[in-house]
């Protein structure tokens, strides 16, 4: 936790991953075109957090400069959950932190105020009895990590262990950054060829999160309409001569544009030959971590979709991306079986408009 992540000398930083998953979560076209990126739902406990806070408060000589840990929940590699409990703890030892780091507490609780943000808070449900047994303070933590499915609680505490919860320590903090990194060229250079660089990736997300959000929120009859006049001006000769005309239009301006694209795909390529053997050595390596699943339900494919959203969604949506992640399901009725798993379980909590979302949203 202690070593600062330098400044990355890629065209593309990690953190445009994070966009570009939001992407694939959201429109099944993207999911094919980024492939099997790794995500992981890591609970972290007190002690990781602690790390963190002494770090930036006695350490950190730029005040932009992030830990490892930092960047990876930044570029979405890492999804970062905690149980509620865990703002008791910190709080308890904000006043002994900030006289080890010779801070005043104000300080110190402003700069617990920004790690939270890192950070999705979760009240467990079950019962932590079992886990109490070995370590009572571990027990919620614990216990998130069983409710929520996570990968591993992140810790150097040897209770976990014997609790039977995959923990892992920050051995795998370097890992974790070179495959985000790496990552997020090879994605972006995937979407984009060079576009997406020269644009903007940000521009570029919203260019087509509008458009779609656009469409889909039409009525079905004005999606009808729409359908049969695309279909008319590609079957109707003079509207496909105009269609044709314009992208031979399209693609002279492209040409002309053509010392840009290419020198910009000629520094993309520079990096990506690295970047994918990278990514895949990484990913490699974070793969051999992760504890063995069986074979996922329908409520498991629901919980990932909402762990992995933010913002709390419709039935409707959930049921969309639980299909768009490779569930399959001949059910004419799968929305209102999705809609029946989330108030059949306590992890969910719905609100006023519809909107399903986890207890750690809530």
């Amino acid at each position: 936790m202690a070593d600062e992540t330098k400044p990355a000398h890629v065209i593309i930083p990690s953190d445009v991953l994070r966009t570009l998953l939001d992407l694939r979560d959201e429109f099944p076209f993207f999911r094919q075109l980024l492939g099997d990126v790794v995500q992981i739902v890591m609970v972290l406990d007190a002690s990781a957090i602690q790390g963190e806070l002494r770090w930036r408060l006695a350490s950190r000589t730029n005040p932009t400069a992030r830990t490892r840990l930092h960047e990876v929940i930044n570029s979405g590699v890492v999804i970062a959950f905690a149980p509620i409990f865990l703002k008791q703890e910190i709080e308890k030892y904000l006043p002994l932190i900030a006289s080890k780091t010779g801070v005043t507490i104000e300080t110190a609780t402003a700069e617990w105020q920004r790690v939270q943000s890192l950070i999705r808070f979760y009240a467990p449900t079950g019962d932590g009895t079992k886990f109490a047994l070995v370590d009572p303070k571990d027990s919620d933590y614990a216990l998130t990590a069983k409710e929520l499915g996570a990968d591993f609680v992140r810790t150097t505490d040897p209770h976990f262990a014997r609790m039977g919860v995959p923990v892992i320590g920050p051995e795998l903090d370097s890992v974790l950054r070179d495959y985000a990194r790496a990552t997020s060229i090879l994605v972006t250079v995937k979407i984009g060829s060079g576009l997406a660089v020269t644009f903007g990736i940000q521009v570029f997300v919203e260019m087509i999160r509008g458009i779609a959000e656009m469409i889909r929120k039409l009525p079905p009859a004005i999606k009808l309409i729409l359908g049969i006049a695309v279909a008319i001006a590609l079957l109707h000769p003079t509207s496909r001569e105009k269609l044709i005309e314009w992208l031979k239009r399209l693609w002279v301006r492209l040409r002309e544009t053509k010392p840009v694209l290419v020198s910009i795909s000629q520094n993309a390529v520079k990096h990506l030959a690295e970047a994918a053997k990278t990514s895949r050595t990484a990913g490699e390596v974070i793969k051999s971590r992760l504890p063995v699943r069986g074979k996922q339900t329908a409520l498991s494919y629901v919980r990932l979709v909402c762990l992995r959203s933010e913002e709390p969604l419709t039935a409707a949506e959930i049921a969309r991306r639980v299909l768009a992640s490779g569930y399959f399901s001949r059910s004419k009725t799968f929305t209102a079986y999705v809609r029946w798993l989330l108030m059949q379980d306590g992890r969910f909590v719905a609100k006023a408009e519809g909107l399903w979302m986890l207890r750690a949203a809530a």
